[in-house]
This record gives structure tokens, C-alpha cells and sequence, in this order.
């Protein structure tokens, strides 16, 4: 079963972005990926198990503001490669046990996708090594399954704007999740069809807002509908009705 394991998020407003999360839904902001000592990633992970983890990058000297994300699923890298390779989409894999050395490698295989493959170019499969030994880079709380986590708010559903359902479809087909059909919403982009992705949502939605726009339901115990947009491209809806 393919599910989701976490949103990776690059931006110069990483703290900003998870005060914003974190505040909202009464979650621990956990330490990730730090090279060399200095940290780089931070995150939160939800208590139904997926985790943003939110890169701080610089703003690029021509000016403007960057931003970038990728959905991290996970599942059998095996099984995933012979669907996706058959489906005609072009990857490629890294696989801890090939490196000259693996203890210096990340604790994790991954399966990436080519780009200008629409929705499966910002999509890569995850599957870890659990206690598998590896830099201090890596060996943080963000990534342990294991490890700490938040408190009690769920990742409900995830939207993604999309310009070409029949090839997004497809995709996830070839990935393994099974859709769910059509779901409505009182807020922007109003309505979706929806895909599962374990205890998360996947739902394909008409483009809105910039290009990389994102939507994060969540559930907390407050029971208090708000909408908060701490980026312009990520929207978060907590406690709306579903």
C-alpha cells in the first residue's frame, strides 16, 4: 500500500512556516537534516503519522522568494519501480546498499521521477532502514519513525492544484493509490477527487493561486474553524467540516 509519508518544503521562511503550523495545532517543531552541525530542516509530524519537513534555503540575488515541495510517499521501492517502469514513467532509484559506503549514507532508499512528468515530478517513494547506521546529519528526530511526535492533530487531506487530471490519474494509478472519487469543500478550490494515500488524502484539484500551491486540512481538538495562509502558496484549513 502506498501512503504518505511527508511534504518537503523549501523556502526562506521555514521557522515562520512552522510557528505558523505549529501554534495552530498545538505541534512540537522537531529538528531534521543538519550537514555539518547547522541545521537546514526542521518539521512537524502529525499524529496520524505524516510530517512536513521544511528546508531553509536563501532567496536567490536576482530577488524574489523561493519556494519548492515534493510529496514524499512510501511503500515496497521494489514493487513501486516495476508499476511506475510499466506504466511508462521514467525514474530512478538510490539505493542505500549500492553506495561505496552506506553507513555515510542517508538511513532510506529513494525512487525519484524525471521531470516534465507533470504530477509524478513532484512526487519521490521513500523506504527506510530503520536503525540502519548513518551520519549525525541524518540521525535526527524529524526522520525516526519511532521518534517523537506531535500532539494530537491529524493531516486529514492534502490538495494539489492540477492542469491534467487524465496524466495525474495515471500516476497515481501506477503508484498504487486507489481513488476515492469526487469531494467538496466550502473553501478555494471548492472541489477535488480525491486519492488514498493510507491515513492521509490526496485530492486533485483545478489549478488556484500560484503554481505550487498547496492545501493542508487539518484536524486539531479545538473544533474551531479557521484558515490560515502563513505563504502564499500554502493554505491551511483547521477543523472545517469534511
Amino acid at each position: 500500500m502506498i501512503r504518505l509519508d511527508h511534504i518537503a518544503i523549501w523556502t526562506d521562511q521555514r521557522d515562520g512556516l512552522l510557528n505558523s503550523v505549529a501554534d495552530a495545532a498545538d505541534l512540537e517543531i522537531i529538528d531534521g537534516y543538519a550537514p555539518g552541525g547547522n541545521l537546514a530542516a526542521r518539521g512537524v509530524r502529525f499524529a496520524n503519522g505524516p510530517f512536513l519537513d521544511v528546508h531553509q534555503v536563501e532567496s536567490p540575488p536576482e530577488g524574489g522568494r523561493p519556494f519548492h515541495r515534493l510529496l514524499g510517499l512510501n511503500g515496497d521501492l521494489d514493487q513501486i519501480e516495476r508499476q511506475v517502469t510499466a506504466a511508462g514513467l521514467r525514474a530512478k532509484t538510490a539505493r542505500r546498499a549500492e553506495a561505496p559506503h552506506p553507513e555515510r549514507e542517508a538511513p532510506w532508499d529513494l525512487l525519484s521521477f524525471r521531470k516534465g512528468q507533470g504530477l509524478a515530478s513532484q512526487m519521490f517513494v521513500i523506504a527506510y532502514h530503520p536503525g540502519a547506521p548513518t551520519t549525525p546529519d541524518f540521525a535526527t528526530p524529524l526522520y525516526d519513525p519511532a521518534g517523537p511526535g506531535g500532539g494530537p492533530a491529524v493531516l486529514s487531506r492534502v490538495w494539489l492544484p492540477e492542469a491534467n487530471p487524465e496524466a495525474a490519474q495515471a500516476a497515481l494509478h501506477a503508484l498504487g493509490a486507489e481513488p476515492l472519487g469526487p469531494v467538496a469543500s466550502r473553501l478555494t478550490p471548492y472541489e477535488g477527487l480525491a486519492f488514498d494515500l493510507g491515513s492521509t488524502r490526496l485530492v486533485l484539484a483545478k489549478p488556484w493561486g500560484p503554481p505550487l500551491a498547496l492545501r493542508l486540512d487539518i484536524r486539531t481538538e479545538h473544533a474551531e474553524p479557521r484558515v490560515l495562509t502563513p505563504l502564499p502558496e500554502v493554505m491551511m484549513a483547521l477543523d472545517e467540516a469534511f
